[in-house]
């Protein structure tokens, strides 16, 4: 799928290119966020946005003129999910599923100090490839607790689908600083947010807390998560395009 995915990029260079406007590489790594929503029967499940793993990939891009850029990449995102009861003394993560996306960006450049330090907007599509479609999860928990802020006990059933779609699609906005070197090299710090256009995990929850009777909730998300990454890329342009005298 990696092969394929580099000659489709490769492919699409040719379309994009104008003049001299160069061409780049790069590659980036940096934490993600995971964005859980939830209902529920009654007031003791919750989520909140969580680390589960990192996001990492490379990008291909043209520079369409001093303003504007054109990327594409290749990005491979381990899903985590995650459910929380109140009062509970614990908070895990698991597994959900592993994602392959492919973003497609238009960048918008603001020179910040003397062409050197640049800030950048970013809004594009990604389209996601569920690797774990047609598989399911499920789970249990029991605790027990003899300090006065957490229940008495907790017990929980949880049933995960990850079945819902093979592809799906994000939409992305983000912020970045970008310093680049006289070689013209740049490495840079990003901050964005993908949200996602149709539910891709399920989970169906059962607890009880105390004595108190069975609640059922459901924990879903869109793919929608936060990212910061740092990256880095280079211009494979000046390979073949000769300098002003």
């Amino acid at each position: 799928m990696i092969k394929s995915t580099i000659k489709y990029l490769l492919l699409l260079l040719p379309i994009i290119t104008f003049g001299q406007n160069r061409t780049y590489i790069g590659a980036e790594i940096g934490p993600k966020f995971e964005v859980y929503r939830y209902m529920d029967s009654g007031d003791g499940l919750y989520t909140k946005p969580f680390f589960y793993s990192p996001i990492y990939g490379f990008t291909i891009g043209q520079g369409l003129n001093k303003n504007f850029m054109f990327e594409a990449g290749f990005y491979v995102n381990d899903y985590g999910e995650s459910y929380r009861i109140k009062g509970d003394n614990g908070y895990g993560s698991s597994n959900a599923l592993i994602a392959y996306q492919i973003p497609l960006r238009l960048k918008s450049r603001l020179n910040l100090i003397k062409q050197r330090l640049h800030l950048v907007a970013t809004v594009g599509y990604t389209l996601g490839i569920n690797s774990e479609y047609g598989s399911y999860g499920s789970g249990s928990s029991f605790s027990i607790s003899s300090h006065p802020e957490y229940n008495d006990s907790t017990r929980t059933q949880d049933l995960s689908s990850y079945s819902l779609r093979k592809t799906y699609g994000l939409i992305e906005t983000g912020l970045s600083l970008d310093y680049t070197f006289k070689n013209l090299a740049t490495v840079y710090l990003a901050a964005n947010y993908l949200t996602g256009l149709n539910r891709i995990v399920e989970t169906h929850v059962r607890y009880w807390i105390n004595d108190q009777p069975e609640q059922r909730g459901t924990v879903f998300s869109n793919g929608n998560y936060y990212s910061i990454t740092i990256g880095a890329r280079y211009p494979i342009s000046n390979l073949w395009t000769k300098k002003p005298d």
